[in-house]
Formats: structure tokens, C-alpha cells, sequence
């Protein structure tokens, strides 16, 4: 009688141990899929989208780099038009006095000639790949500071993608409720502000 009795207790520890072992692997299954569940909450996606050509128009800071970036063009399209000027005088000079010329003189109009339309075409190429290095550097000073923005209003607002968008783009339908445009230029102007009062 002994026997069965402690053999009954035996089992009935290793049932107890067994249930025990079911209902904290349970309740640890439950507890991961709520995590996973949590985590898919939190990896869901927003998708917002501001109007380039808006923003263009509205960020100082971009319009003040517009504004030296078109200044720069005028003043390198003045130097250009200094050298073609002169180039053309001398032409004008050297079809007035042509034909009455010494062969020698006649030589040294070509070769002043020569030298300005030699000017002309190294000065426009040395001006051109200036003015594209300063553009580069200083759009991509812009988009950084849009980029610098939007990781801190995306953080704040849930937001994953934010795409630009103008007219030349290919979407095809936007929501406007997913339009951040009037938020994006509000708040990149009061980074900018600040930044000047610095």
C-alpha cells in the first residue's frame, strides 16, 4: 500500500510539474505574440508628402540661395558678355581697317582675335563648372537641411516616407490629407530664423 501511494504521488508531482510547464510556456507564447503584435503596431507605416514647388516658393532659405545662385549666373554672364563685346569691336575695328592694313598688322588683328574667342570659350567652361560646383553645394546644403527637419517632424508625428512632389512627378492621385507642406515650410523657417539670429 505503501508503494501505491508513493508511486501515486510521484505521478501526481510530474502531472503537477507538467502543468506548470504548460501554463508558463503558454503565457510566455502570449507574451511574444503580443510583443510581435506591439512591434507590428509600431512598424505600420504612415506615408505623408509636401509640394516641392511650394516649398520652393515659401523657404527663405532656399529662396535666398536662389537669389545668390542667380546673381552669380548674371555676374559670370556679364563677364562673358564683356569679352564677347570686345571680341566684337575688334572684328568691327579689323573689318574697317582691312583692307588698308600692313600684312603684319593684318596678322596681329587674327591672332588678338584668335586670343579673345580663345578667352571667351576658357573663361565660359572655367565659369560654368564653378557656378555647377557652388550650385551642387549649396542645393545639397538645402535638401540637408529639409532632410534634418523632417527626421525630427517624423519622429514626433510617426510618419516613415515623406516624398516631394511637383507637377513633373509621376504619382497620380495624393490624398491632401497627407499633405505636410504648410507644417514642413513653417517649421524649416522657424530652424532658419533661429539659425540667423545665431
Amino acid at each position: 500500500m505503501k508503494k501505491a501511494l508513493l508511486a501515486l504521488n510521484i505521478l501526481l508531482v510530474v502531472a503537477v510539474g507538467y502543468l506548470f510547464y504548460l501554463h508558463y510556456s503558454y503565457i510566455n507564447k502570449d507574451e511574444h505574440e503580443k510583443s510581435t503584435n506591439t512591434a507590428a503596431e509600431q512598424n505600420s507605416f504612415k506615408i505623408a508628402y509636401f509640394e516641392l514647388d511650394s516649398l520652393q516658393e515659401n523657404y527663405e532659405y532656399y529662396k535666398e540661395v536662389r537669389d545668390v545662385l542667380t546673381k552669380k549666373d548674371q555676374a559670370n554672364a556679364d563677364k562673358l558678355n564683356k569679352i564677347k563685346n570686345n571680341y566684337l569691336d575688334k572684328a568691327k575695328e579689323f573689318q574697317q581697317k582691312g583692307p588698308s592694313l600692313a600684312q603684319n598688322q593684318q596678322i596681329e588683328y587674327q591672332q588678338a582675335l584668335a586670343k579673345l574667342q580663345n578667352d571667351y570659350s576658357e573663361t565660359e567652361q572655367s565659369l560654368g563648372q564653378e557656378m555647377q560646383a557652388e550650385s551642387a553645394e549649396k542645393l545639397q546644403a538645402v535638401k540637408m537641411s529639409i532632410t534634418d527637419f523632417l527626421k525630427t517632424y517624423c519622429a514626433a508625428k510617426g510618419y516613415a516616407f515623406v516624398f516631394a512632389s511637383n507637377e513633373s512627378d509621376y504619382l497620380y492621385y495624393k490624398d491632401t490629407v497627407r499633405n505636410i507642406t504648410p507644417d514642413v515650410v513653417k517649421g524649416l523657417n522657424e530652424a532658419y530664423q533661429k539659425t540667423k539670429i545665431k
